[in-house]
């Protein structure tokens, strides 16, 4: 954006003047409130009041020869607020998709653990659909007066009497700034940069709502979406085992239209497409879980998913050939399917399918302000850029073994305090049209076109700002290389295998990497012994395991400790960006990792880089669940 010498001043004087607290490192407009904001409210509630067992009380057959959906569903239709259905050890024969509506809401369907507890899918069907949304989506919009502001609580319209109390909302710019774009045939005035909400309260012509609003949209002719139907509300998921290996059902967990509900301590082995769907969900949580084993792979087999969505929390969990993606935000453009705000903390990625890669934060358009935290990723991370922009998105205290690639459109990231690649790389990032047929291996791709493209035709920008409005938005219209990507990115004390050193931006003088963006402090389930924060270039060793790591190669019980109530996140303070250095750190090596060459990625669209999959941490392992080992 267009600096004055009055605005470079005052970011040199915040710079230099501010104390160690990481202030310095990210500018305050370029991340979300996170503190507070992310999960389930209050922490997933631990209930003890057991409604029903359906094997004891019900007659439920624990040996998977006679159909229990209906003793399920009759449980869960009856079942007190603030109770538990509960479904002890056996196998549990489920021929019929179980259903939730929006009106039954605060009760937990909970199991005796992973491997203990097993539901498997009988008739080619899914499990559990809890939820239901507005059908054809919502696209009313309401221009707002005032209070589009980042951390408002509080907007301000002409008439409030279309807004309905306790159901979603979303801010959002009308039509798309000229740093986000769309594609699919979707023009820019589709707002696909939107931030959800549940409403509170109302006033005749103003609207209160949690979380607050993220980003400054004031001079964006900022609008709120409004939605009639209520929100499914503090369901949960626990310690169970779903099997779909010889279903093709296509989900077997969706939540739909849902605040403050969770899956804990899951299991979902042999999924045939996706394997746990949050759509419009906000405040809601993936804890503890274990997804594995996928029968197939490519399109639409997918892991965990959000979208459309805001302030969840995916935090702990181990994927192994977990889908492909095994973690995704914003899987397309329609219907509504936009994301913003969410953490994915401290996930353990592995064994993805060849030619995917392991976290994308948009295959859609619009994602904004996400954060990735403390994953530990075998392969690649990547913003795909397939459907259009995704933009203020931040990788911060990661270990990411493959590559780091942000494909066209992804502008103002922010990459701080990760560990990346291994000694395949041979270049920090590279210009070279087809580079991956050269046999140049770098750490960064950037601003290269969708998926698993490593041409392009031509270049685009850097302009400043960023200005997208006049190209099209077809799927194949934009094949330059869009040298906004590397113009906008903010990177600041990274260890990369290359250099065999910690980079940081020379216009940033604080060296001081926060240990969290999203805690204030080592947070309550983290194992005592374990190392918090266990990743960056600021720890001895480099690398630490994280507990899903631990777990997953130890074998041993995959719950953590309850969750805390609290993910407090440091302010940050605006500074400008600049090209990296090169500084040596005296810094020591990760723990030792197979040499590896990185993932080309592969694409329904696209053709794969002809490249092998880089290989580390839990190869060899042959888990089916926590409690059955294969040979």
């Amino acid at each position: 954006m267009k600096r004055t010498g009055t605005l470079l001043l005052a970011l040199f004087l915040g710079v230099c003047l501010a104390p160690h607290s990481g202030a310095t490192v990210i500018p305050g407009n370029r991340t979300a409130p996170w503190q507070g904001n992310v999960g389930v409210p209050g922490g997933i509630p631990s209930r003890t009041t057991i409604y029903v067992n359906i094997v004891t009380d019900l007659g439920a057959d624990p040996t998977g020869v006679v159909d229990c959906s209906g003793i399920i569903q009759n449980a869960i239709n009856s079942c007190p607020a603030g109770q538990v259905v509960y479904i002890p050890p056996g196998r549990f024969r489920v021929g019929t998709q179980i259903t939730l509506s929006n009106s039954k809401n605060n009760f937990t369907i909970r199991g005796a653990g992973m491997g203990l507890t097993t539901v498997f899918s009988a008739s080619n069907n899914n499990l559990f659909s809890l939820g239901s949304s507005t059908w054809p989506p919502p696209s009313t919009w309401v221009s707002i007066n005032s209070g589009a502001t980042k951390g408002s609580n509080t907007i301000t319209v002409a008439d409030t009497t279309a807004f309905v109390v306790g159901a979603p909302m979303a801010i959002g710019p009308d039509p798309l700034p000229t740093w986000a774009h769309n594609l699919g045939g979707y023009p820019d005035t589709y707002q696909t940069i939107r931030a959800y909400c549940k409403i509170g309260s109302k006033t005749s012509t103003t609207v209160t709502f949690d979380p607050p609003c993220p980003f400054d949209f004031s001079g964006m002719n900022p609008m709120a979406l409004i939605d009639s139907m209520s929100m499914l509300q503090g369901v949960g998921i626990e310690s169970m085992t779903l099997d779909m290996s010889s279903s093709t059902g296509t989900y077997p967990i969706w939540f739909e239209q849902a605040w403050g509900c969770w899956a804990k301590d899951v299991e979902i082995k042999g999924a045939y497409s996706r394997q746990m769907l949050w759509t419009m969900a906000v405040r809601c949580e993936v804890r503890g879980c274990y997804t594995h084993d996928v029968q197939g792979t490519g399109p639409n087999h997918e892991g965990i998913i959000i979208g459309p969505g805001s302030w969840n929390l995916i935090e702990d969990n181990i994927c192994n050939n977990g889908g492909a993606p095994p973690i995704v935000l914003q899987d397309g453009i329609t219907p509504g399917n936009f994301t913003s705000c969410n953490v994915i903390g401290y996930n353990y990625v592995i064994n993805t399918s060849p030619g995917f890669w392991d976290i994308s934060f948009n295959h859609g358009s619009g994602s904004i302000l996400n954060l990735a935290e403390g994953n530990v990723l075998e392969g690649f991370f990547e913003d795909d850029g397939y459907f259009g922009s995704s933009s203020y998105n931040t990788v911060f205290r990661n270990r990411i073994e493959g590559m780091l690639k942000l494909k066209h459109f992804s502008d103002y990231y922010n990459i701080v305090g990760n560990v990346l690649g291994d000694t395949w790389a041979n270049a920090y990032e590279t210009e070279v049209v087809s580079y991956c047929w050269s046999g140049i291996s770098p750490i960064y791709e950037l601003g290269f076109p969708n998926i698993g493209d490593c041409g392009y035709t031509g270049t685009f920008g850097p302009t400043t700002p960023p200005d997208y409005s006049g190209l099209p938005n077809t799927l194949d219209g934009c094949q330059q290389l869009d040298g906004n990507v590397e113009a906008t990115i903010l990177r600041h004390g990274n260890f990369d295998y290359f250099t065999n050193s910690t980079v940081w931006d020379p216009s940033i003088t604080d060296h001081t990497i926060p240990n969290s963006l999203y805690y204030s402090s080592q947070p309550g389930w983290w194992p005592i012994g374990v190392v918090w924060p266990p990743i960056g270039p600021d720890r001895v060793p480099m690398v630490g395991q994280i507990p899903a790591e631990i777990r997953f190669l130890t074998q041993s019980t995959p719950t953590p400790a309850p969750t805390p109530t609290s993910t407090p996140t440091p302010t940050p303070t605006p500074t400008s960006t600049a090209t990296p250095t090169h500084t040596p750190t005296p810094t020591p090596t990760p723990r030792p990792t197979p040499t590896a060459t990185p993932i080309a990625t592969a694409t329904p669209t696209a053709t794969p880089t002809p490249t092998p999959t880089p290989h580390g941490h839990g190869h060899g392992h042959g888990i089916t669940s926590f409690n059955e080992v294969d040979s």
